[in-house]
């Protein structure tokens, strides 16, 4: 079997090198940095990423209302408030006309700023280390990761925190399976004021659910000292507009967001435009003794439901209630890792996702019959002020 080669090539490396702790953390993006915040507050905890820092990177730029109360009772919003830009009002338009403005507690924070104040703040029992986890022995009882190809780490849980790159696949009996190829494309970009004023509005959302160019909406908020922009789009018959938008992104916003400036104002795009492209994926197989996935590593979400980081916190709230559990009794076998795995929550929570990144893509861009009419009565909603 592929656990015993493993153990007895293991058992010939230096011994010195090898060392024991509760629970390996296999990614420290904000799934993983997250987790070993919460789960070091009680046991062991090493942290393995190959990044000595998180570099920068185009997701999960803004924490919702529901994501705040889960960071607060994960107790890790505190560590995060700092760092943040408080959103207290939201102002809509649809394709130029005005909305509305929904009261919110919304915060602007990059990517990158949440997982390295994460990381800074790790408990004193958990350790970083720096390097690439490039196999996993799993057991019903203990657990051998290997680091950087060469030094093995023990303990009793692995938590995959990552998603699942080759290595790691052909070690676990474990497949990720695509859902929706080019489910979204995200545009992110920043915004100044020609005059240095402040912009009028705290955040701002701009709906175009255009089946031509597929762009669903623009959400502007802000993030450290700037207007942030997050523009979300599906695959559509006309895509011209998004090379053009990179190279002339000034001239080019008024052509895909029709009388943008009566939203906005004055404005002037600053920097470059970031774009990223989502594939729609989830992790299947049977409850792996010993392992359990949490985030990305599980199942991804679409950029556009605004929902990732909800999917994230509860598999990280999930899972603090298990190990309490599991860590009582000897033993890390399938019985445990199911016991997360079929929880109504994270089963929920998973569904929901899909259910959410589903109707956008298609409430936005579907050609058939049944969503033109569903678009037309959203419009029809929107112009009369019903929606």
């Amino acid at each position: 079997m592929v656990v015993d080669l493993f153990l007895e090539a293991s058992s010939q490396l230096d011994p010195s090198r090898d060392s024991q702790t509760d629970i390996i953390v296999v990614g420290a993006g904000l799934a993983g940095a997250a987790a070993a915040c919460v789960l070091g507050r009680r046991w062991s905890v090493t942290l393995v990423d190959p990044h000595p820092s998180c570099p920068p990177v185009f997701k999960a730029e803004k924490i919702e209302p529901d994501q705040a109360e889960m960071l607060r009772k994960l107790g890790l919003m505190e560590i995060l408030l700092p760092y943040t830009r408080r959103i207290r009002e939201i102002a809509s338009y649809y394709r130029g006309k005005f909305l509305g403005v929904t009261p919110t507690e919304q915060y602007g924070v990059a990517y990158r700023v949440m997982v390295n104040a994460l990381r800074a703040a790790l408990p004193e029992k958990t350790q970083f280390r720096l390097g690439r986890v490039t196999q996993i022995a799993n057991s019903s009882d203990l657990q051998h990761v290997v680091l950087n190809g060469e030094e093995v780490l023990r303990c009793r849980l692995v938590v995959l925190a990552c998603g699942l790159n080759p290595d790691l696949m052909g070690s676990l009996p474990l497949k990720r399976v695509l859902v929706q190829k080019r489910q979204c494309i995200g545009v992110a970009f920043t915004l100044g004021r020609p005059n240095g004023q402040p912009f009028s509005f705290d955040a701002l959302t701009y709906s175009m659910a255009s089946p031509r160019t597929g762009i669903d909406y623009v959400s502007f908020f802000p993030m450290g000292p700037t207007m942030r922009a997050n523009l979300f789009s599906f695959p559509a018959a006309d895509g011209s507009w998004l090379q053009k938008f990179i190279r002339e992104p000034n001239l080019e916003l008024p052509q895909i967001l029709p009388k943008v400036e009566r939203a906005l104002g004055e404005y002037q795009i600053v920097g470059r435009v970031e774009t990223s492209v989502t594939d729609l994926y989830r992790t299947e197989g049977e409850p792996t003794a010993g392992v359990v996935l949490i985030g990305d590593a599980s199942q991804n979400s679409c950029p556009s439901t605004g929902k990732g980081l909800t999917k994230v916190f509860t598999d990280l709230d999930v899972l603090g209630s298990c190990v309490p559990r599991w860590f009582e009794s000897p033993g890390m076998g399938k019985e445990k890792i199911e016991s997360y795995a079929s929880d109504p929550r994270k089963t929920g929570a998973d569904a929901q996702a899909l259910r959410n990144a589903q109707y956008r893509r298609n409430a936005c861009a579907a050609r058939s019959l049944k969503w033109r009419i569903h678009r037309s009565r959203l419009h029809l909603a929107r112009e009369f002020g019903k929606a």
